[in-house]
């Protein structure tokens, strides 16, 4: 098992030199990058890098919340200036590679999906942009959420509901979870969106087009399988 992140003095201040000379950069592989910053393999660890003036860093927050939950990776630290933090290095795939594979992702990383969204939900965290290339699956096939730049509190998640359905029902689409007959009709029904424009747009960015009608969302409900999401 890999050990916490050491939070001696001297492995933070040679952290954060190269940091802020760019030297991480340079010296370390890039695992991924997204609208908030850069994310390095430093040492089996993962360290977010963010850009300079982005204002949406609360990543430490969501985590801290949501420590111990199984979807999300640990916080080891973060910066008091905030210009970077130490995570939990997740090993594995993203969904959006594993769709792009062409495999078909079986019906049960939904149902976790669904259940990580209503964790988040209840504890007034609004899981905003999730997409297939900030969740991955790990070495113990579950689903991990390596990216919560744009994760949101609210202290009224109701007015939310309708968003966080709407958002799993397109994340349900994109991967496929549906039989074929449904997916036929499930098309006809699209609004602005297209399978090869969504990947590609998600491939460096963590963001993603919401046009997807409600009425489109209610015509779909009836595929899911199991219980409705925030149906106690």
């Amino acid at each position: 098992m890999k050990q916490p992140f050491s939070l001696d003095r001297k492995v933070i201040e040679t952290l954060s030199e190269m940091v802020l000379s760019g030297a991480i950069e340079e010296s370390y592989p890039l695992l991924g990058e997204g609208l908030s910053g850069k994310v390095y393999d430093y040492e089996g660890y993962a360290v977010k890098v963010f850009k300079e003036n982005y204002s949406e860093n609360d990543d430490d927050r969501v985590l801290n919340y949501m420590r111990g939950h199984s979807a999300f990776p640990t916080l080891y630290y973060k910066e008091r200036q905030g210009r970077f933090l130490v995570v939990e290095k997740v090993s594995g795939h993203t969904l959006g590679e594993m769709v792009k594979a062409g495999g078909k992702l079986p019906d049960r990383y939904y149902w976790q999906l669904e259940k990580y969204a209503e964790d988040c939900y209840k504890k007034g965290i609004i899981p905003s942009d999730l997409h297939l290339n900030n969740m991955m699956v790990d070495q113990d096939n579950r689903i991990r959420i390596v990216d919560t730049g744009r994760f949101f509190f609210t202290r009224d998640s109701a007015q939310f509901k309708e968003k966080v359905e709407r958002d799993l029902e397109i994340l349900k689409y994109y991967c496929g979870f549906f039989s074929s007959s449904s997916w036929k009709k499930h098309r006809r029904h699209r609004r602005h969106y297209h399978y090869h424009s969504y990947l590609h747009s998600h491939s460096h960015s963590h963001s993603y087009s919401r046009s997807h009608s409600s009425s489109s969302h209610r015509r779909h409900r009836h595929h899911r399988h199991h219980h409705h999401f925030f149906s106690s």
